[in-house]
């Protein structure tokens, strides 16, 4: 019997070149075998984030001022961000003392939904309705978040308390000089809009739209770009969003809809609103 020449010669090394890729054609090669819808949506991610950021803070109309004070960064000189005086320019409906927050309230729905959106469909052929915006067959699952409610409610009672939740809530503080009128009513319809803007975003297209690619592990990559929109308010809440992201991001995963968590998500945020206000008096 003949024996195989290639018996007991030693294995070729493979070569580092053929495994890594070998200089620009294999960082092209790399990059085209992204899964498309996946490279799409987590490149559209942190667009829309920065976006937002350098345009679409309520302190973005008309002030044009800056995302951090000058003097945070010693000698830096940071700027506002290019073409960022056409903003200032730009008519907002509402009365006057809202008005920037209307601003906000429009750039959460462009940047954070509608170039989402927009990509979801042309890159992964994914509809509204399969990034959550959907209720049918979802019934069964509102108990579960009316039950969350229920338990998040003696939290926000007993937290309302705290001197410095009632100096952060309600974000717009109206006029003390004047009963609760239109301006206030709009504030919270814009806060309601951004809540709905948020959990797209991070439950619909992140979790929803990666589901397909990356399985469960989509809601563990929307945590951390959830916690860091939260940088702007009070230490403890932005902590807090890390569990609230976890939870929220398993059960639109789970149910397929944003629906419930964005009515859970806004009636814990208006809960707060208002408790800040009876602890100040004003309800």
């Amino acid at each position: 019997m003949s024996k195989d020449p290639s018996e007991g010669a030693p294995a070729k090394a493979e070569d580092p070149e053929e495994v890594h890729g070998a200089g620009l054609r294999g960082l092209i090669r790399d990059l085209l075998g992204f899964d498309r819808a996946a490279l799409a949506i987590l490149v559209m991610v942190p667009i829309a984030m920065t976006l937002l950021d350098y345009y679409g803070m309520p302190w973005h109309w008309p002030e044009q001022r800056v995302r951090r004070p000058m003097h945070a960064y010693g000698e830096m000189r940071p700027t506002p961000a290019p073409l960022a005086h056409v903003v200032a320019d730009i008519p907002m409906p509402g009365p006057e003392p809202v008005k920037h927050y209307v601003w906000w309230g429009i750039c959460c729905l462009v940047f954070l939904v509608g170039l989402p959106m927009l990509t979801a469909w042309i890159f992964a052929k994914k509809t509204p309705r399969d990034l959550g915006l959907r209720l049918k067959g979802t019934g069964k699952d509102a108990k579960t978040y009316l039950l969350l409610y229920l338990m998040f409610l003696p939290v926000i009672y007993l937290v309302s308390r705290d001197p410095a939740f009632k100096e952060t809530y309600p974000f717009y503080k109206p006029d003390p000089r004047k009963p609760l009128g239109a301006d206030f009513l709009i504030f919270e319809i814009v806060y309601c809009s951004q809540f709905f803007a948020v959990e797209f975003f991070f439950r619909g297209f992140m979790v929803l739209g990666l589901k397909r690619a990356i399985g469960w592990a989509s809601v563990l990559v929307m945590l951390a770009p959830y916690c860091m929109i939260h940088y702007y308010k009070p230490m403890p809440e932005a902590m807090g969003a890390i569990g609230a992201g976890l939870v929220l991001g398993a059960l639109s995963w789970r149910t397929g809809t944003i629906l419930y968590g964005w009515a859970l998500h806004f009636g814990v945020a208006l809960s707060m609103d208002l408790l800040a206000l009876q602890a100040s008096g004003r309800l």
